[in-house]
């Protein structure tokens, strides 16, 4: 099943949007600091930042609170009238501003102030002509697009405003030729951003200014993503100690508000001719812009942001200058505004950057651009440099924190595989970074691997079942181990400690996974096989309805197969209950509190206990002290709201289900009890139960194989649900569930796996896999 929150925000947005935006796959819902959540509750860490826009990070409560406290003041307020907040503003912005910069017309964006300035430098110095920079961008409104350079952004809309021209950037002598007595004004990035990251040189920006001084043009500098402390200065020009003429603010100014500024200097304001109603705003300079901006210098100051911008953006240049591949072509930047140029187009590393939980920017074709947050954690930081270097050069960061050795002994080998995969973020649905990762592996360890159309990564022993190839299968039926990819949510940072792996997936189900891949891949080498191994890493096994192992069902027949769950090295489990999920929902006129009328959340909560007292009676009559043959409902969530008319309740209730129950007979029951309360019902996720026994040849090799190794085999019954649900009624009862782990640790904080149980399971599943694939012993 496709997350549906997230389809439905993406399809509502597809249908009623202009179009003009490539957008990514991923609904943002929730922010907070340097980090991004999505519609289904994935962790990004955003190098994006709203293209610069939120250096003092998502959720700011100040803001938060500033704009709550405005807006019940007054939210809106012409500037042909006074307004404390307003003035409270142009005083704090002008404080702040570099030397020479006295007067401030407050605008709504970075594209606003750029045609503004354009306005008053012609208006200044009575001349029309306007030089920018080549790869320079300042905005898509017609003026503004005027003066950015690049040709897809403009040629559609030509002819644009004239007399604007482009000189290469960082070349005095083409300054020097191009700027005249026609010139009314240069405008500059002293960070181009959209063009690539390129930072002007100290040569450059000095001569600009002399230029222009000389020739009596204005010099405009574009600060509208390097200001407010993205450089390692509150604006870079306190760097190159350049005095502008006209100097343009945005992005970051509103702490995410939409706010812009052109800022005046001397030579603008001396000039006489900037006077009443020569330029005017709607909405510029309202009230509850200027609250948020105010909470917004005030957060830049006291949580000394560009001081800390410098500091994280020297560490990020010198780890991203350290980096040793082919891709990389260059590294530059300033604060934490930094460019990484690839030999190669950058879209598709974003997009794996991307799937591993880092948002980041192009900067052009070819260069990967990064934005974050200026309050990014240095543990943040160094986790995106670590992905990043992984994502450049395929393979495990030389800084990651990870004690695992990295020789190429067997055993290492192993470790360092599931280290790197507990590292890869793989929530339901998201799991493309982590298949593609294991299919390049996969086939380092002599496997044939793809990733199929469902998502799913297959390696196999056999290239006939390992993508696409004219090889003919064999004729024998393969021996398929299924595990999954997917993990429920909730970070655990992975280290290892005292011979124990920490990370979230460790036990469910990345350490049976990888396990799978190790067994195989050892059996792989030995050659003489008389049956194909088959790994699957399924997606979507989490959701109800285990979308990759329903994709395979049909596509094997196998003569056995190994589901990938934790059992611990010992333990085969040959029993998984049913499961069903009720989705409930309770709608009532609203009432008061101190009435009589039952609210939803009442009668939801009544219908729970009518559930409840069922299976307690079901389970006196049919379980006995049986686990895995009670009925067990368990209340999963319950939530209410109100719009002053109704409140609604919405439930969901989980059964796991015995052996041999009549599933359609509990649908009906709950249905009746629902009519009869007025309970809106539905159901999904539904499973039968499935067991086996301990007597079939796959679970008497295990039997073997357990004992060969000096352990005591354990088999079990267990009262979740397994993909061996999805698969057991078509494959047959030669099916297990097996891998390392303590299956108590599923979807907790604690989650770990011992590397020394791990190896065991490798050691047995190996010695499994040669009694029926070497030997070629018929298994039914």
């Amino acid at each position: 099943m496709v997350d549906t929150a997230m389809t439905a925000i993406i399809e509502q947005e597809n249908t009623y949007t202009s179009g003009v935006y490539s957008k990514r796959p991923v609904a943002i819902v929730r922010g907070s600091g340097a980090v991004v959540w999505d519609a289904e509750g994935r962790e990004y860490i955003d190098c994006m930042a709203g293209h610069g826009v939120a250096n003092i990070g998502h959720g700011r409560s100040e803001v938060a609170s500033a704009l709550a406290a405005q807006a019940q003041r007054l939210v809106t307020c012409s500037e042909t009238l006074y307004n404390d907040v307003r003035a409270n503003l142009l005083q704090r912005l002008v404080s702040l501003l570099p030397d020479g910069l006295s007067r401030v017309f407050l605008c709504n964006s970075g594209a606003e102030a750029v045609e503004g300035a354009f306005k008053f430098a012609r208006l200044v110095t009575g001349r029309t002509n306007i030089i920018a920079t080549l790869r320079g961008f300042h905005g898509r409104s017609m003026g503004a697009l005027s003066a950015t350079w690049e040709p897809h952004y403009r040629e559609p809309f030509a002819p644009l405003l004239p007399g604007v021209s482009h000189i290469r950037y960082n070349n005095l002598e083409a300054a020097e030729a191009a700027i005249n007595d026609q010139t009314a004004a240069v405008i500059v990035e002293l960070v181009q951003g959209e063009g690539g990251v390129h930072v002007a040189t100290q040569e450059f920006i000095t001569g600009l200014a002399r230029l222009c001084r000389e020739r009596g043009a204005l010099l405009i500098v574009d600060e509208i993503q390097t200001g407010f402390g993205r450089t390692g200065s509150l604006f870079a020009s306190e760097q190159y100690g350049v005095q502008p003429d006209i100097l343009c603010l945005a992005k970051a100014l509103g702490g995410g508000v939409p706010m812009g500024a052109i800022c005046l200097g001397t030579r603008a304001i001396e000039s006489g001719r900037i006077g009443k109603g020569v330029h005017g705003s709607t909405f510029g300079g309202n009230p509850l812009a200027c609250a948020a901006a105010l909470a917004t210098l005030d957060v830049i100051e006291r949580e000394e942001l560009p001081a800390r911008a410098a500091r994280r953006g020297a560490y990020a240049l010198e780890r991203l200058q350290a980096i040793h591949s082919p891709l990389i072509r260059q590294v530059r930047g300033k604060g934490l505004l930094l460019g990484i140029e690839l030999t190669k187009r950058a879209q598709p590393y974003l997009e794996k950057l991307l799937e591993r939980g880092v948002i980041a920017l192009p900067a052009g074709p070819n260069v990967i651009r990064l934005l974050p947050p200026l309050v990014i954690t240095e543990e943040q930081l160094a986790h995106v440099l670590d992905v990043i270097e992984e994502v450049l050069t395929g393979g495990r960061s030389e800084h990651s924190t990870s004690p695992l050795p990295r020789e190429e002994s067997s055993n290492d080998a192993e470790a360092v595989l599931l280290y790197n995969m507990l590292t890869i973020p793989s929530y339901s649905s998201q799991e493309g970074a982590l298949a593609h990762y294991l299919a390049e592996q996969a086939r380092t360890f002599g496997l044939h691997a793809y990733v199929d159309e469902a998502g799913n990564f297959v390696a196999s022993t056999h290239a006939a079942y390992g993508g696409q190839t004219d090889e003919a299968a064999p004729e024998t039926t393969p021996i398929v181990m299924l595990g999954h990819m997917d993990t429920v949510h909730g970070n655990i940072p992975v280290r290892l400690e005292d011979g124990i792996l920490y990370g979230r997936g460790a036990v469910d189900a990345k350490g049976p996974l990888a396990a799978f891949v190790c067994a195989t891949a050892r059996l792989a080498q030995s050659g003489n096989l008389a049956r194909p191994v088959i790994v699957v890493g399924a997606v979507e096994e989490e959701s109800a309805t285990s979308k990759g192992a329903r994709a395979v069902v049909n596509r094997y027949r196998p003569e056995a197969c190994v589901i990938g769950e934790p059992s611990g090295s010992q333990g085969v489990t040959i029993g998984y209950k049913g499961r069903l999920l009720i989705h409930g929902r309770v709608v009532r006129p609203l009432s008061h509190s101190a009435g009589p009328q039952q609210s939803s959340n009442e009668d939801a909560t009544a219908f729970w206990e009518r559930v409840r007292q069922h299976a307690a009676e079901w389970n006196k009559q049919h379980a006995g002290n049986s686990p895995f043959a009670s009925l067990m409902p368990s209340l999963r969530s319950i939530n209410s709201q109100q719009d002053g008319l109704e409140e609604q309740t919405s439930f969901m209730i989980g059964y796991r289900l015995p052996p041999n129950f009549d599933i359609a007979e509990l649908r009906e029951k709950l249905g009746r009890w629902a009519y009869e309360d007025d309970i809106q019902l539905s159901f999904t996720g539904e499973e039968a139960t499935f067991q086996t026994t301990r007597t079939t040849p796959l679970a008497r090799a295990f039997n073997v194989a357990i004992r060969a190794t000096g352990e005591q085999p354990v088999f079990k019954y267990k009262t979740g649900t397994s993909d061996m649900n999805v698969v057991g009624p078509t494959w047959g009862q030669n099916i297990v569930a097996y891998g390392p782990g303590d299956s108590r640790l599923d979807h907790t904080p604690q989650e770990h796996i011992r590397i020394a149980e791990y190896h065991h399971a490798i050691d047995v599943l190996e010695r499994v896999l040669r009694q029926l694939a070497v030997q070629g012993e018929r298994t039914r």
